[in-house]
């Protein structure tokens, strides 16, 4: 079958090589040289078969490197095997071809690597982490994991599934919860999923996480290594750590859709709102201006405390990874400033004061667990027969102003 497709393409080929006064009478007098060939090449399909026969029947070394290189830039699979036809006829006429000397064995198997998959963290530091690769006999692999900066793996699950299925999980995740999974060097991926297993474990919190080792087997049988966070070239930290413009700016990140979501917990604040609350309930505060002091004081040193420390090295690490999501997502400048942010909180020996983003942080994040406590209190107090001094003290001080009008 090969024969008789490759005939009737040779058969045109020749008769536009005609019509182009290519001859191997005229290559071999020298009236058409080399050049004028190369010249005439990736204009038609069949003349480009015509011409590679053709210079098999030229035994010279110019035609044979010319052949060679020919074969290197090629991807049409029938001009490739044309090609070598040629070159073996040269070879066989005792014109040495250097290609076919220096030509190194290839491997018959090339390993098959993963893809890596990668969500943006949230505010809590969970992120959804994907590996996928071919399997044997069609399909994929497919492994799922949820991982927390700092907690470690939360979850993680397997199956076999198909490109399609792939696809439409991402299109579900990106409609439905608006989340996009990037691609991530799949090594990155892989060691997010081994470092978050062993920190799991480290605090025994070995639930739904025992599947991890077998699951992973089905598509890695070497060990995970240690890898950085896969910034792109654009993002130095020497340029970055230097403009403070950056940092300046920095509060502008919770514009990004990501970052909207951006709380920290309310067990990392509740400590601060309680002496907020006794600020606002103690008698000897006589006025707003006092009362507005004290609590900008209590703010300033949550500021300081939660980004200190190993809470500071958290954020540093969740922002660093944010920063490679925003450069993949083509958000450039948002993502220097997410790196700007982890840089300084690095090197700060004072937490998050005069880092804007912190600092935006801390005092949304208060200011909605705040409200949120306030408003169960409220609605506890409605079904509730039991008075607090205080809520009876505020009471008895209405009465009393409402008698003396």
């Amino acid at each position: 079958m090969a024969k008789k497709t490759r005939d009737p393409q040779l058969t045109a080929g020749k008769k536009l090589l005609d019509q182009w006064g290519i001859t191997l009478a005229r290559l071999q007098e020298g009236s058409l040289t080399l050049a004028d060939l190369e010249h005439r090449t990736g204009q038609d399909a069949a003349a480009d078969l015509a011409l590679a026969a053709l210079l098999g029947d030229f035994p010279h070394p110019e035609a044979a490197e010319l052949l060679a290189t020919w074969e290197n830039t090629t991807v049409d699979k029938s001009l490739r095997r044309e090609i070598r036809r040629s070159l073996y006829k040269l070879a066989q006429k005792g014109v040495q071809v250097a290609r076919l000397a220096q030509e190194s064995a290839r491997p018959i198997f090339t390993p098959v690597e993963p893809t890596g998959y990668l969500s943006a963290m949230d505010g809590h530091g969970d992120r959804l982490v994907w590996l996928v690769k071919p399997r044997v006999g069609g399909g994929l692999h497919y492994l799922s994991a949820v991982v927390n900066e700092p907690e470690g793996l939360r979850y993680i699950e397997g199956a076999e599934v198909t490109r399609k299925a792939i696809r439409l999980m991402r299109e579900d995740l990106s409609t439905h919860h608006h989340i996009t999974m990037i691609e991530a060097p799949w090594q990155y991926c892989d060691f997010l999923m081994h470092e978050g297993y062993q920190r799991a474990q480290a605090r025994d919190n070995r639930e739904n996480i025992a599947s991890y080792p077998a699951l992973r087997s089905h598509l890695l049988s070497s060990s995970a290594r240690p890898v950085e966070v896969p910034l792109p070239p654009t993002l130095t930290h020497e340029a970055l750590a230097a403009n403070e413009v950056l940092i300046t700016t920095s509060a502008q990140l919770f514009a990004e859709r990501e970052l909207q979501r951006w709380l920290l917990d309310h067990t990392q604040v509740h400590p601060y709102i309680e002496q907020i609350t006794q600020v606002q309930e103690s008698p000897l505060i006589l006025n707003r201006y006092q009362q507005q002091d004290r609590v900008q004081m209590v703010i300033t040193k949550a500021i300081d405390q939660l980004f200190t420390g190993e809470s500071g090295k958290v954020y540093a690490r969740r922002l660093e990874e944010t920063a490679f999501y925003l450069a993949a997502t083509e958000r450039p400048d948002a993502a220097k400033r997410a790196l700007a942010v982890a840089l300084a909180l690095k090197n700060s020996p004072q937490g998050g004061k005069g880092i804007p983003f912190c600092e935006e942080l801390v005092r949304q994040s208060i200011a909605l667990h705040y409200q949120a406590e306030r408003q169960k209190e409220h609605e506890e107090a409605r079904g509730s027969l039991i008075m607090k001094p205080a809520e009876f003290a505020a009471r008895l001080q209405a009465a009393q102003r409402r008698r003396m009008r």
